[in-house]
């Protein structure tokens, strides 16, 4: 199964860099294993310059849950959200307020079922406020939202092609590693069926070649094989680096490989 939940926790620990909010993702918050998707939580630093819609009134401590596009968000999804709200106050955030605490369901299906059965208010295009068992959950719907700069989060993970380049070109990355979350993006995509036009693959490369001077010799040979990292080098490129030992190893792997040479034959001289 792909492991979306995983890939949208990285991108909102990206999306939160260098701001007063850090991301843990898939929180255990009881002893039998309940992982809760992600949790933001508040510290020092500035706020988000300008937030995508649906966090603009994040708190303290702030839970989510997420269902990707084979996935989808039922009452029972709310109410364990909820029960995690609990435990997570139980284990982590005893000191904390119940208004110190924001629920959020971020759904790529619109969930019909739940929004026709619980009071839901809907806020600005594909936000929604549910009322619910006494707490206020923010409903967050990446299919429906405006199609603005602000929102490219969200557009990443719309399951719609048009909507997911427009997020790719607008979203500004934080951290170093950008290039392998766009990287499992379009495999994610490509390996669900929805085809990726070749913009975004073309658009992906041109992230990757704006990123390749930032990084290390080490960063950049990373997930080569062998044979990929000696391409293009003259043999006695691939050699001067051997010390005596690696020298050694390698006359006799040739050895081996040619056989015992026969002094009788004259190709031997």
């Amino acid at each position: 199964m792909i492991n979306w939940h995983r890939l949208f926790g990285l991108t909102l620990a990206d999306y939160f860099t260098g701001t007063c909010y850090s991301v843990d993702l898939e929180v255990d918050v009881a002893r039998k294993r309940q992982l809760l998707d992600v949790v933001i939580i508040r510290g020092e630093g500035p706020l988000p310059p300008e937030p995508c819609d649906g966090l603009d009134g994040l708190r303290k401590y702030n839970l989510l849950t997420y269902k990707s596009g084979g996935e989808s968000l039922t009452s029972w999804s709310i109410e364990e959200l909820i029960g995690h709200y609990v435990n997570y106050r139980k284990a982590f955030a005893m000191d904390a307020r119940p208004e110190d605490c924001g629920l959020y369901a971020v759904s790529t299906r619109r969930p019909r079922d739940l929004l026709s059965n619980a009071d839901a208010q809907e806020h600005q295009p594909g936000i929604f406020g549910l009322r619910i068992l006494n707490r206020e959950i923010t409903l967050i719907l990446p299919r429906e939202v405006e199609p603005e700069p602000r929102n490219a989060l969200w557009e990443l993970f719309s399951f719609e092609a048009a909507r997911v380049i427009l997020g790719a070109q607008n979203y500004h990355w934080r951290q170093p590693d950008r290039v392998s979350i766009l990287n499992e993006i379009y495999h994610h995509y490509q390996s669900t069926g929805i085809a990726m036009p070749y913009t975004f693959e073309d658009f992906r490369r041109d992230v990757a070649r704006e990123v390749l001077p930032e990084l290390s010799p080490e960063e950049r040979l990373r997930g080569l094989l062998p044979e990929e990292r000696l391409r293009g080098l003259a043999p006695e490129e691939r050699l001067r680096d051997l010390d005596e030992v690696g020298l050694a190893r390698l006359r006799e792997l040739l050895d081996k490989r040619q056989g015992p040479i026969d002094p009788d034959d004259d190709n031997s001289h």
